[in-house]
């Protein structure tokens, strides 16, 4: 089968970290045998080159559609199908049946999913109107939708008023093969120390974190990424005195696994999460998780057995749940196994991959 994968966001040399989700499953096409080539619009002549063996070709929309006509799929597989993408566009031109993947912001209020300050939420509700029902449109037009989480497609139903005869809930995959506990633990004698491998951003409620951390004393977390509050988390971290380090900088995917086996458990005070692949990827690691149950976390996230979650916004709570957590060692470890064992079940690519692929022949007949 010939897949097209149209997606705004794709790993290259300049930005390895961008688009992962699509990456992983594109190899796993090609694994199976199958034939998916990846189309990104992008201002300039039209190229394609190599990445990870995986073919992609970018350019002006007007020239890719002789590309994807030239490539003549069976299939088109768009991602993130936000209504002003150049990928969105292009895809509603091409004759060829399609499955979308909605991801999450392009399907939500984002005014009230935490992802703007100030003013910049009012002038966001404009837009999320007008972008929702576009996006309305194009669900109608194509073949079957794929939400990550159930939560995500309660939500992107509600803003669209509209449900999509062919809808499936298929979470972003993981490589529990890659992702995997190393023999021994990260933190032998000393105290269990805590990960939030981040996009500094406010949806992340990372904020909330580094305040909850300034009365912790019986651990330390580790806050890596990149993102527009990198400034106000460190102003934060030294007005709370918190025992927060902050690594602002891009992880490649490839150091992940390594990354995440250095710590004994994994944060997440999102203030919205539609799935939360780097939280599933520290599970299959056997890492804990302290989490807010917010959107599709606690689809994830089972309270008390992979992990702990706590009331959304609530730094106090937050606390609560990491004191509970390395005031436990047995119990963390415990949870560290079952969040593998339940990664495993739900999320492994082995899993996640045949459903995909089953899904798109279903859509390319």
């Amino acid at each position: 089968m010939k897949i097209a994968v149209l997606t705004e966001y794709y790993p290259d040399e300049r930005a390895p970290a961008s688009g992962v989700y699509v990456h992983q499953r594109v190899r796993g096409y090609r694994a199976a045998g199958h034939e998916p080539r990846v189309f990104r619009v992008r201002e300039g002549d039209t190229e394609s080159a190599a990445y990870d063996h995986v073919k992609v070709t970018s350019g002006r929309a007007s020239e890719l559609g002789e590309s994807l006509a030239d490539f003549a799929p069976d299939v088109l597989a768009v991602h993130t199908p936000h209504p002003d993408a150049g990928h969105t566009r292009l895809a509603a031109t091409v004759p060829i049946p399609r499955a979308v993947w909605i991801h999450g912001y392009e399907a939500m209020m984002t005014a009230v999913h935490g992802y703007h300050r100030g003013v910049f939420k009012l002038l966001s509700l404009f837009h999320d109107v007008r972008k929702l029902r576009r996006l309305r449109r194009f669900l109608t037009d194509s073949a079957a939708v794929v939400y990550v989480s159930d939560w995500l497609r309660r939500t992107a139903e509600r803003g669209t008023r509209y449900r999509h005869p062919s809808t499936e809930i298929i979470p972003n995959g993981v490589d529990t093969d890659v992702f995997r506990p190393r023999a021994a633990p990260a933190s032998g004698g000393a105290r269990l120390r805590g990960i939030a491998l981040r996009n500094l951003g406010p949806k992340y409620g990372l904020d909330l974190a580094v305040t909850a951390y300034g009365g912790v004393v019986e651990s330390e977390l580790t806050i890596v990424g990149t993102g527009p509050e990198a400034n106000r988390l460190r102003h934060l971290i030294a007005r709370n005195a918190a025992p927060v380090t902050l690594e602002a900088r891009a992880v490649p995917h490839s150091e992940v696994p390594a990354l995440l086996n250095d710590f004994d458990y994994f944060v997440a005070p999102a203030r919205t999460e539609a799935q939360g692949v780097a939280m599933c990827e520290a599970m299959a690691c056997g890492l804990p998780v302290v989490a807010t149950r917010v959107g599709g976390i606690p689809e994830f996230v089972r309270d008390g057995i992979d992990g702990l979650l706590t009331r959304p916004g609530s730094a106090s709570d937050l606390r609560r749940a990491v004191r509970q957590l390395v005031g436990d060692r047995d119990r963390a470890r415990e949870m560290g196994v079952n969040a593998r064992k339940y990664i495993q079940a739900r999320c492994a690519s082995a899993v996640v991959i045949p459903r995909e692929l089953e899904l798109l022949a279903g859509v390319a007949r």
